[in-house]
């Protein structure tokens, strides 16, 4: 197991709503400590990063390309997610785009040799409410194609626990839901990813659903909060126990790799982040030594 982070630890840029290059990225979080990371697209939904471009496919040749260069191996990747619990747009236009970015976050997974693509799954709430059978069918409408194209290209999906929100239920934030979604395709290459800071939302004890999820769990998004709100902090800074998350890792026979989805540097000044992503990369290793 290693310690890794997402690419966009450093996306974010105080005062201004741009974003650093995916390339700029990755260099910092390697200079940091991050020789493993996750390729976040989350931020195409809002139009702005170099793979919304037509030339899409060349900037991802130039991030692959950059990230041999560095020595940096993507494990995870994190495509874009649906921004409401409904799993619907309001416009079909809108929903083109969805599915086109997603399509683009599938391919360039493929090309950066990533191992599991995290997907939110989404929740029926138009046609009926808290029926198992309507949310696992509409995560089939929406997905199946995903996993299809997924599989052509060598990534695994892993479908990630929600958290309640807006005093609504969310499909998924029960270990029981991703069993049974996962369970539902028949294949290996079908798994979950394990959201710390959401299962602390839920959960009263967050460490024991894990082994219930058991060897499903092929990705991780490492955060910590106080059990109300998506924190999103480094671990020891909110209420999960990590010495339990660790152990239990090490119970149900974890093949992957510890991946950060921390909003430690959001807003540092850039004179800050690479000193915080560096303490963050500290963090992680003290983290990982829990788990010998």
């Amino acid at each position: 197991m290693r310690i890794a982070t997402m690419t966009s630890l450093f996306r974010e840029q105080r005062g201004t709503d741009e974003f650093m290059s995916y390339i700029d990225s990755m260099r910092r979080c390697k200079a940091a400590g991050f020789d493993v990371q996750d390729f976040n697209m989350c931020a195409m939904l809002r139009r702005k990063t170099e793979l919304n471009s037509d030339d899409w496919m060349k900037e991802a040749d130039k991030i692959r390309e950059e990230a041999e260069k560095l020595g940096i191996e993507f494990v995870q990747s994190h495509p874009p997610y649906r921004p409401n619990k409904y799993g619907y747009f309001k416009t079909e236009e809108e929903e083109e785009f969805f599915k086109e970015i997603t399509r683009r976050s599938i391919v360039i997974s493929g090309m950066l040799g990533v191992k599991w693509a995290v997907l939110h799954p989404v929740t029926e709430c138009v046609k009926t409410e808290y029926n198992f059978e309507a949310d696992l069918a509409l995560n089939h409408e929406i997905f199946d194609e995903v996993v299809e194209l997924a599989t052509k290209v060598k990534v695994g999906i892993a479908f990630e626990n929600m958290a309640d929100r807006d005093n609504s239920r969310r499909f998924g934030a029960t270990a029981n839901e991703l069993i049974g979604l996962v369970d539902s395709y028949h294949d290996e290459r079908v798994g979950i990813c394990w959201d710390t800071g959401h299962a602390n939302r839920i959960y009263i004890d967050p460490v024991a659903p894990m082994k219930e999820v058991g060897k499903r769990i092929k990705a991780l998004h490492i955060n910590d909060n106080h059990g109300d709100k998506d924190e999103h902090l480094l671990p020891f800074e909110g209420t999960i126990s990590w010495e339990r998350v660790m152990k239990v890792l090490e119970e149900i026979g974890y093949e992957g790799d510890l991946v950060y989805e921390i909003k430690t540097n959001n807003y540092m000044p850039d004179g800050l982040k690479d000193q915080t992503a560096r303490f963050a990369a500290e963090v992680g290793r003290y983290l990982l030594s829990l788990g010998k």
